[in-house]
């Protein structure tokens, strides 16, 4: 009896247990994922150039700070740019259901730290000259379109070799591929009104294929009809009397 009442008590003790591991590991996870957030991007160098450069000792010349800080405010812009840019895709795949929140969640910490950046950008800007950090952002915004036009004239003969291999490929697909006659509405209509026309117009026969006895039927009906004509009577030359040669001749008298 006792021996009963201890399996199903057993049982339930070593379910409940596992039950509250689980839980406990699960949470610890949980709140480790919610802390850990993946950065959206993955680092950033120039700022740590700048960063070095600013804890040298002896200081490095202020010349080279600012276009270190310059070369940072660069590198800012073109995250603004991407930023711009993946927002809207996101925002679009969200609303279909594509991505999920912890997506969204660390791209919102992506775009704080970068409003933090420029902030600091522009106060480490102001250090050197009052007001700098207002035309900072308006020069690296330059420089950083003259690099990306830069980079797309470099990148324009890969360009175009990659499209002329994309098409001369689509081209050689199109001449193997064999041409089907289309099996949708469309080729319907076109064999109605093909046979339409068809019946419309009757299709003709060359003479070297019209039967012998159509030829035969046609010269009889011809013989028949020259045959049903009347014949024109021919002139008939009138009498020659003697009388009607020459005026000399002499009349007979009546007898008495």
């Amino acid at each position: 009896m006792a021996t009963s009442l201890f399996v199903p008590v057993a049982y339930i003790t070593v379910l409940v247990t596992a039950m509250a591991i689980f839980s406990r590991v699960y949470r610890r996870r949980r709140a480790v994922s919610k802390t850990s957030i993946e950065p959206w991007f993955s680092n950033h160098p120039t700022r740590e150039v700048y960063m070095s450069l600013l804890a040298d000792e002896p200081p490095a010349p202020e010349n080279l700070l600012k276009a270190a800080l310059l070369s940072r405010a660069i590198t800012d812009v073109q995250r603004i740019w991407r930023l711009k840019d993946d927002k809207t895709a996101l925002a679009s795949l969200h609303m279909r259901g594509l991505v999920g929140d912890d997506t969204m969640t660390r791209f919102a910490a992506a775009e704080k730290e970068l409003e933090a950046e420029i902030v600091d950008v522009i106060s480490e800007a102001n250090t050197f000259k009052q007001g700098w950090g207002q035309f900072l952002f308006a020069t690296a915004t330059e420089m950083a379109q003259a690099e990306k036009t830069k980079e797309a004239v470099i990148n324009m003969h890969k360009t175009r070799i990659a499209e002329e291999k994309r098409l001369a490929r689509r081209a050689k697909y199109l001449l193997q591929k064999p041409q089907t006659q289309p099996s949708g509405p469309e080729s319907q209509v076109q064999k109605v009104v093909a046979a339409t026309g068809a019946a419309q117009s009757p299709a003709k026969v060359p003479l070297s294929q019209k039967e012998p006895s159509d030829s035969i039927s046609q010269l009889t009906e011809g013989v028949r009809k020259e045959s049903a004509e009347p014949k024109a009577s021919m002139p008939v030359p009138s009498a020659v009397t003697p009388n009607s040669k020459g005026g000399g001749g002499k009349k007979k008298g009546k007898k008495k």
